[in-house]
């Protein structure tokens, strides 16, 4: 609640500027359907998108070779990238990933976090000849402006039981997740987008990427307002966008009259490919998100072989890569790598080849740590339960190697440990089922059994949640495609939503509002 001048009977002075003052009650924020059901002024919804500018970045960093149908390739196409400030020709017939990322930058939570079930952020894409006519699209609206199903969601779409999605702030009945594209603080996603080049096809081809957000989708909207003819009117915020003009080969450079430049690119260079990598590794594409974590390190940055050491680990090549790619990013002194970083990674390599008192070492010096750096960033990790739950079960670990005193003082303090996690998390199951093998070991039945008991009680049925992911796979073949490890989005898919080109209208949008009128459906349901 900021402060701002005010003539209010109720206006104080509140710091040394001498002025009346009240504190702000607009409270601007994500929920930019409010207002607008509320009728409220247009400058109430300008205060909610100024809040939300900035906040997100899109970056179409490069595209890949790809073959027709590009799903059965995958991403294992050559790579060009980072597209800006040279942009390559695309030859007629050739078929190509677009590749683009959707990063945080302005929160500390997960994007979006809160009301994810409901809240319909999604990524528009357009691709135009130089005739300004469609050649592929994503993302767009269709009756009583739903969005395409078929278009890429950053959200959780979470089922029940039976494996219907959770579409009416039933939030009681949420089971489990088909999904999630939620992006996590400072983090990124990645996008493929498959588009062919028409054979025939008047350049260039400018490819226009945006963010989308809107409260609630039109599923949601026509059940409160019980009208199943019900048009989503609510404001849409485009939170971020990007554009590259891409020449066509065998046509010159040059763009059509009246053709928009390419956006600068984002920066720094370091950071583009460093988010690109990040999106990958959260994918699974290890090998792609190593070659982008090398151009990282090429750049002068301690990221990039920090980065690489995660990769490393999950391909279980710990014994030589990740413990030289640690030691490279530990040498970096401007900038220096996080030192709480490099201590988790090397305690995890540390574990893995089974050097355990080296292991409790780097875990403790990140739960006991204490410096100017960690206090600057607010950072404490001795409320990480992740990390003490790590530490406990590596000493658990080492106890096993121990008799006697020696062994049950180890124990000791691996207890400690997990009853501090129980403190922060009462439900964490690594705790529960630790705990209930440690006091076996110490042979105290009736805690053990105690703690086993909660394990059950707590541990995700895995049987009944594969039977309503099962379910809601065959139910919604859309979000079954964007469940999928990598999934690749098709432009030219037959019966996208706007595929010809067509713009509906929008009530709000960060920048220009586009005005014209919605046209008719192209077919489909949100």
């Amino acid at each position: 609640m900021p402060v701002k001048e005010s003539d209010d009977f109720g206006a104080r002075v509140l710091d040394d500027t001498g002025v009346l003052k009240v504190h702000d009650h607009l409270f601007p924020s994500a929920n930019t359907g409010i207002p607008h059901i509320l009728n409220l002024p247009e400058w109430v919804n300008q205060a909610h998108a100024d809040f939300n500018a900035g906040v997100m970045r899109v970056d179409l960093v490069g595209i890949r070779q790809a073959v027709v149908g590009g799903r059965s390739l995958g991403i294992e196409g050559p790579l060009t990238a980072p597209l800006r400030p040279e942009v390559p020709a695309l030859e007629p017939g050739q078929s190509y990933l677009l590749e683009t990322v959707v990063r945080t930058l302005k929160m500390g939570h997960l994007f979006t976090q809160g009301t994810a079930d409901s809240n319909e952020v999604w990524v528009d894409v357009r691709v135009t000849d130089g005739a300004g006519q469609a050649v592929g699209r994503s993302g767009g609206l269709g009756e009583g402006n739903g969005v395409d199903p078929w278009s890429h969601f950053i959200n959780a779409f979470v089922l029940d039981r039976e494996g219907r999605r959770i579409d009416r702030r039933n939030a009681q009945d949420i089971f489990v997740a088909l999904y999630s594209h939620q992006i996590p603080p400072g983090a990124a996603d990645v996008m493929h987008y498959l588009l062919q080049v028409p054979p025939g096809v008047v350049g260039p081809l400018t490819v226009e990427v945006k963010l989308r957000y809107r409260k609630f989708d039109t599923t949601y909207m026509r059940f409160v307002n019980d009208d199943p003819g019900y048009v989503n009117d609510l404001p849409i915020l485009t939170l971020a966008s990007d554009r590259v003009v891409f020449p066509v080969a065998g046509q010159g450079a040059a763009t059509a009259s009246g053709e928009a430049a390419s956006a600068p690119p984002p920066e720094p260079l370091w950071q583009r490919w460093n988010d690109y990598g990040i999106a990958l590794l959260r994918q699974g594409a290890l090998r792609q998100a190593a070659e982008a974590f090398h151009q990282v390190e090429a750049l002068g940055r301690p990221d990039g072989p920090l980065n690489l050491a995660r990769v490393y680990l999950e391909q279980g090549t710990v014994q030589d890569q990740a413990i030289a790619a640690l030691e490279r990013a530990a040498a970096f002194q401007d900038p220096q790598a996080p030192a709480w970083t490099v201590a988790w990674f090397t305690g995890l390599v540390n574990k893995q080849n089974g050097f355990l008192d080296e292991a409790i070492a780097n875990f403790r010096s990140i739960v006991e740590g204490d410096n100017a750096a960690l206090r600057e960033r607010g950072f404490d990790f001795s409320q990480d339960y992740r990390v003490l739950n790590e530490l406990a079960e590596t000493l658990f670990e080492r106890a096993s190697q121990e008799r006697g005193e020696a062994r049950e003082a180890i124990l000791a303090e691996a207890v400690g440990l997990y009853q501090r996690v129980l403190e922060l998390d009462p439900e964490n199951v690594p705790a529960h089922f630790n705990l209930a093998r440690i006091y076996r070991t110490l042979g105290q039945e009736e805690p053990a059994a105690e703690h086993l008991a909660l394990y059950r009680k707590y541990k995700p049925d895995d049987n009944a949640r594969g039977q309503a992911i099962n379910a809601a796979r065959a139910r919604y073949p859309a979000a079954s495609e964007a469940a999928n490890a990598i999934p690749v989005y098709d432009l030219q898919r037959p019966g996208a939503f706007e595929a010809d080109g067509s713009r509906r209208a929008e009530t709000f949008a960060l920048g220009p509002v586009d005005s014209s009128p919605p046209q008719a459906s192209l077919g489909g349901v949100d």
